[in-house]
């Protein structure tokens, strides 16, 4: 999910070849020529060719043709498997082809570089299609509202996200007589209750230190601290930087509280152990992490007692986790608009993702029914119903991550120096000023040009 700076100016350069494309935040409808032939129709869809991974998408576009097929359509969709190692390069390939007038219908596109082809008019908004066609019942909804989603338009559709959870070593809770913390996402625990169960929780043991929580103090999880207090994440409505306002400064020093009394390791000790090597270590008492850690999870259940909990919050109200969603998307230029569109819906359908979910590709399905299931799969027997039922719901509670023209760049710079700040060099209000200056630099940067 990280990319770095080079990635992302290779990513911008490829994207240079688009300018003639379609007009900034332009979202054609109805492009000429759209879906003129009334035989069968071929669908390409633009999958990078991973070798970890392009099995799971060819089974699911397997699914959607035969889903497309057994209701009568004549419309068949072919992967398109472009051979790149990574993003950037994959755009840029698929950037050549659109500007040779031969772009591929349907494509994946990293959330992360979304708001460039917004901007830029690449992709087509598929709101009217969401709203009429789609049953919104069978799907966490909050999920659609990604990268892709902007100004209440929906411009992508989620092929599968991963978001935060906080995990917690049952054990160590019980050995220091301490309440294990909510599952409850309309109430979770207040940040003051998990600083206060973190202090408990930690002690000076055999062979290191115990610690009782510990959160990648990044700009995606400080932004969804803020929202659950009251504030934004990153930016305001506007979309203006906001990293230095009292409530994300509330966020730091809360954070900086527990690094200062020992609860939290600081960088010097993660660099010796990762914080997941010292929760199934039991040398952490919570972590907050991703879903990606669901299966590992599930493995751990033989030899650790693991409960999964809500992320902190504000008492009383609700919680918000930050989600990471690529997407689905249908590229300007196609000329079989309302063909592509059934290709999409059979494609996230729910045979579709069962199939993808299958081969354990793609992160868990928005769809509800196989999402349920893939939590419960990947948990297993041994896990506790609250547990599997508090990942499950998370899907209700998703922020997105603001992700614009800047922000990728921003986070890394943030996180190169975040060193300073955490080894106590600098003071966390400090630290959040220069957050805040790091993403003003990068937006004035960019409205130049």
């Amino acid at each position: 999910m990280k990319k770095t700076l080079a990635l992302i100016l290779a990513l911008v350069l490829a994207l240079s070849i688009l300018t003639g494309c379609g007009q900034a935040g332009s979202s054609p409808s109805t492009p000429a020529g759209a879906d003129k032939e009334d035989g069968p129709v071929t669908i390409r869809i633009a999958m990078m060719n991973s070798e970890s991974e392009i099995a799971g998408w060819e089974a699911m576009i397997q699914a959607a043709n035969e889903k497309l097929a057994a209701v009568g359509e004549q419309i068949t969709i072919e992967i398109q498997k472009i051979n790149a190692s990574d993003w950037p390069e994959y755009y840029q390939k698929v950037a050549a082809e659109m500007a040779a007038g031969n772009a591929p219908d349907l494509g994946r596109v990293a959330e992360s570089f979304m708001p460039t082809l917004i901007d830029r008019g690449q992709v087509i908004d598929l709101t009217e299609h969401v709203q009429k066609d789609l049953d919104q019942s069978q799907y966490f909804m909050k999920t659609f509202e990604n990268a892709a989603f902007v100004d209440g338009k929906y411009f992508g559709l989620p092929s599968g996200l991963y978001n935060y959870v906080l995990y917690y070593n049952k054990d160590l809770f019980d050995a220091a007589g301490v309440a294990y913390p909510s599952s409850d996402w309309n109430n979770p625990s207040s940040f003051e209750e998990i600083e206060e169960m973190a202090a408990k929780l930690s002690m000076d043991v055999e062979g290191g230190r115990q610690y009782g929580f510990f959160a990648g103090p990044y700009m995606a999880e400080v932004g969804m601290f803020s929202k659950a207090l009251g504030g934004s994440s990153v930016f305001d409505d506007e979309g203006n930087p906001i990293m230095n306002s009292a409530i994300t400064k509330q966020v730091y020093n809360w954070f900086d509280r527990m690094l200062k009394a020992g609860s939290m390791p600081t960088p010097a000790a993660t660099d010796i152990m990762d914080s997941m090597t010292m929760f199934t270590n039991d040398r952490l008492a919570m972590t907050v992490d991703g879903t990606w850690f669901l299966g590992m999870m599930g493995g751990l259940a033989d030899s650790m007692n693991i409960g999964i909990a809500a992320v902190p919050g504000a008492k009383g109200s609700p919680a918000y986790t930050s989600q990471f969603v690529d997407s689905f998307v249908m590229f300007t230029g196609t000329p079989h608009q309302e063909a592509a569109w059934k290709a999409l819906a059979a494609i996230i359908s729910r045979e579709g993702f069962e199939a993808l979910a299958a081969t354990g590709v793609g992160g868990i399905p928005v769809q509800r029914e196989v999402s349920n299931q893939v939590t419960d799969n990947l948990l297993g027997e041994k896990f506790s119903e609250e547990g599997k039922n508090c990942a499950k719901n998370s899907l209700d509670f998703t922020l997105k991550v603001p992700y614009n023209a800047y922000y990728q760049q921003a986070d890394e710079r943030v996180n190169n120096m975040m060193g300073e700040w955490m080894l106590g060099q600098i003071s966390p209000d400090d630290f959040a000023e220069q957050v805040q200056q790091i993403l003003l630099d990068f937006k004035a940067e960019s409205e130049k040009g």
